[in-house]
């Protein structure tokens, strides 16, 4: 058997993930690239200010090392009072390290260095790292976190401004790492939530959906079952009255010829042949695809009229009939009168068996909407139906009697259906059951 496509289980997998990594990816491209972006102003102002002083102290800052260069010395000076300095190697434009951190590099000359000449053709090289105290070469850092790590080339004051030298530098912005921390874990959170919000939207978009295409795939069902009633009534039609009709002119004339008093047999013959013929009619009347005769009526009347023709049934049964129009006044819907006739008395003949042996059927009436609306109530005090066969009740062919098709209520909710209307069914065990029927109203009167 070919397994049903589950629309909700696969969208709940699929766009769960999908959301997620769209989500997810988003999220750390924006943390990386906010991060990036502030340590990188934060590297170009610590270049603006190394510069500034340059431009007081004059070239002579690059003019040799430390200890024969008392400008260098206050640009020492003013460099390890940098905020969170933890490196820092300068050097000439001839890559002499000047001065640096590490003493033993001072007077030493680095040409293998990629980033330096970079940095000594003007180009600001900025890299984000964070420190692993596994790695050897940061564990003399002393510090956990982000930092930067620069070379920063340093412009002549002239009027040619060319680089004079390059301040190498490895920098834990403290304060800058906080603000960080606390937009990445806002960006995360954003992000954590336009995922759950974005896929519960979606979500219930799809349970719309796949609600409205059940719907639609039960009411294709009904119509298959009424187009299978049709074939099934036409087959019966041709194939019973022509037999059913011989039956009755056979009773009619055994009738005729048996004497006064004795007809009975011959009579229950001829009712049970107007019986079955009239199954045939009304099987037939409910296959119809199309409303024929809709007309403008107080349904109230017709339900009046079907009850008075299960009055017989209703007496004996010992059930008694409370009628209540709680209507402001009176009102019409355009309906099948005959089709309605039928479908209420299917509806009460269910009620009469439910209670069997004496009970009392509810009838009500009232507007809904506005007056847009009628509701009539058919409510029995039998058993009630156990929840687990409830939802099943108006499904085509299913029935609880030893004798019954099932088709009855499937039928009903068809036919009101077709008039835009709806049949709903509400019960609970010991206390009974409730048939609501629907209608759109067509026509107010005084």
């Amino acid at each position: 058997m070919k397994r049903t496509f589950n629309i909700r289980l696969w969208f709940a997998v699929v766009a769960l993930g999908l959301v997620g990594v769209i989500c997810g990816a988003s999220a750390y491209w924006v943390a990386e690239f906010i991060t990036r972006s502030l340590l990188g102003r934060e590297s170009e102002i610590s270049q603006e200010f190394f510069q500034s002083i340059v431009e007081v102290e004059g070239d002579a800052v690059f003019g040799g090392p430390a200890p024969e260069n008392p400008a260098l010395r206050e640009f020492v000076r003013h460099l390890v009072k940098t905020p969170g300095m933890m490196r820092a190697n300068i050097y000439s434009a001839d890559r002499q390290v000047l001065w640096s951190t590490e003493k033993q590099l001072v007077g030493k000359t680095f040409a293998d260095n990629p980033d330096l000449e970079k940095a000594l053709k003007g180009e600001r090289i900025t890299e984000i790292n964070s420190i692993d105290h596994h790695k050897s070469e940061y564990v003399a850092l002393q510090q956990s976190g982000r930092f930067i790590e620069a070379y920063l080339p340093i412009r002549s004051t002239q009027a040619d401004y060319d680089v004079i030298g390059v301040i190498e530098l490895y920098k834990f912005p403290t304060a800058l790492n906080v603000t960080i921390d606390q937009a990445r874990q806002m960006i995360w959170l954003l992000a954590f939530g336009a995922a759950v919000l974005l896929y519960l939207t979606l979500f219930w978009i799809v349970q719309r959906g796949a609600v409205e295409i059940e719907r639609q795939q039960q009411q294709l069902a009904r119509l298959q079952s009424f187009a299978m009633i049709g074939q099934l009534a036409s087959a019966i039609a041709h194939s019973l009255r022509n037999p059913m009709a011989a039956i009755r002119s056979t009773a009619e004339l055994w009738r005729s010829e048996l004497p006064p008093g004795r007809a009975d047999v011959a009579e229950d013959v001829i009712r049970e042949v107007d019986r079955m013929d009239g199954y045939v009619r009304d099987l037939l009347s409910y296959a119809r695809p199309e409303p024929s005769d809709m007309q403008a009526f107080d349904p109230m009347t017709i339900v009046d009229l079907a009850v008075a023709k299960r009055k017989g049934a209703l007496e004996r049964s010992r059930i008694a009939v409370q009628r209540t129009d709680q209507r402001g006044r009176r009102s019409t819907s355009l309906i099948d009168p005959v089709l309605f006739e039928h479908a209420v008395t299917s509806i009460v003949d269910n009620a009469i068996e439910a209670m069997g042996d004496g009970g009392t059927l509810d009838i009500a009436i009232s507007e809904k909407a506005k007056g847009r609306q009628v509701s009539i109530e058919i409510a029995d005090n039998g058993p009630g139906i156990p929840p687990e066969l409830l939802y099943r009740v108006s499904d085509s062919y299913f029935t609880t009697k030893s004798r019954g098709l099932g088709l009855g209520l499937a039928l009903a909710r068809g036919v009101i259906e077709r008039w835009n209307g709806s049949l709903s069914i509400s019960s609970s065990v010991s206390s009974g059951t409730s048939v609501t029927i629907t209608l759109e109203t067509v026509l107010h009167g005084a």
